[in-house]
């Protein structure tokens, strides 16, 4: 695995900081995800219930 990483410092240093820029890109990405699926699961539990019956207005009006 070495053989594939530089053997300079400051080019080690720069992927390093480069690979962890990422990480915390995905890091956010991450938790903006999870905060869509609570908010989705918020939103089917405080759901109201389907309406038993519902009004149409103007049938037949037109046809």
């Amino acid at each position: 695995m070495s053989d594939l990483l530089p053997s300079d410092l400051p080019r080690l240093r720069t992927l390093r900081t480069w690979h962890a820029m990422w990480v915390e890109r995905i890091d956010e990405a991450i938790a903006a995800a999870e905060q869509r699926e609570r908010e989705r699961q918020l939103g089917q539990e405080r759901r109201p219930p389907t309406p038993d019956w519902i009004i149409e207005l103007s049938i037949g009006v037109g046809a």
